[in-house]
């Protein structure tokens, strides 16, 4: 965790009113008012694994008063100022769902509440990542395609997607495995873990989403200096929900997705992808 998960009533109070103006704030607002919100030890990014509803702006106003009713933003008694009463009356004002129980430093993962609807035929749940010690540069996709949760492997549905032509365009020719992405340093994951989708479209994503722990994983591999998002549309938008903080910590680049939907041209894209080289 790079911020705090305990603060006063009269810190929640202060950061529910950054949120506040977060929601209405346009983007370039917004990279203001976020870097006040970590400036009191809040780090949008330490709590995206408990979301599963996010926006297209990042954690909202809601979604922030919902992590301090359930216990995982936790309010200190300390502040002698503030009595429980004042901790629940503020909580309960300022939430639109009323049910939830109210738990002083109670930590509880909400993942669970709506992420896994486990008779929904169509929750899938993501691979997992292709990284070693040795990597440097991450790519991010939004969430594999049905053949490659099939196949247990990325980008399998060669057809449709040009990423290994596009790694062999970079790297030279090799096969279309872990081991040759290894070989050069390249790591794979998506910006999702679990969501409720009917085939293999982005735009068929019908909620239970579940971001993955990109935060946790460039942590236990600092090896990785450059995050490349694949895609200017779909992951780039679910990049900037769920891990907004993190253009503060490390490079990032956005390419063209390598997607055959894309209607660019195979050497206008792959001169695109040139640059996450350099």
């Amino acid at each position: 965790m790079k911020g705090r998960d305990t603060f006063t009533m009269a810190e929640i109070k202060e950061l529910y009113q950054l949120f506040l103006q977060k929601d209405k704030a346009d983007y370039n607002e917004q990279k203001s008012i976020r870097r006040k919100i970590r400036e009191k030890g809040f780090y949008i990014s330490d709590f995206s694994k408990y979301m599963t509803d996010f926006t297209k702006k990042g954690m909202n106003s809601t979604d922030f008063i919902r992590l301090c009713k359930n216990g995982t933003i936790k309010i200190t008694d300390k502040d002698k100022s503030m009595k429980s009463d004042d901790v629940a009356e503020f909580l309960c004002n300022n939430d639109d769902h009323q049910s939830n129980k109210i738990r002083l430093g109670n930590n509880e993962n909400l993942s669970s509440k709506n992420a896994e609807p486990q008779d929904n035929e169509n929750f899938k749940e993501g691979l997992k990542p292709w990284v070693d010690e040795h990597s440097e540069i991450l790519i991010l996709g939004s969430f594999p395609s049905d053949v490659s949760l099939r196949e247990r492997a990325y980008y399998q549905n060669k057809s449709k997607n040009s990423f290994w032509k596009l790694m062999h365009g970079l790297f030279g020719e090799g096969p279309d495995s872990k081991e040759f992405l290894m070989k050069h340093h390249i790591a794979l994951w998506d910006c999702l873990a679990a969501a409720n989708r009917e085939g293999s479209l982005d735009s068929n994503i019908l909620g239970g989403e579940r971001p993955n722990n990109i935060q946790q994983l460039l942590e236990s591999h600092p090896s990785i200096r450059r995050i490349v998002i694949n895609g200017k549309s779909t992951a780039r938008d679910y990049f900037g929900r769920y891990f907004s903080d993190l253009y503060n910590d490390i490079e990032i680049i956005t390419v063209g997705s390598s997607s055959n939907t894309n209607s660019i041209e195979f050497e206008t894209k792959l001169e695109d992808w040139k640059k996450i080289l350099k």
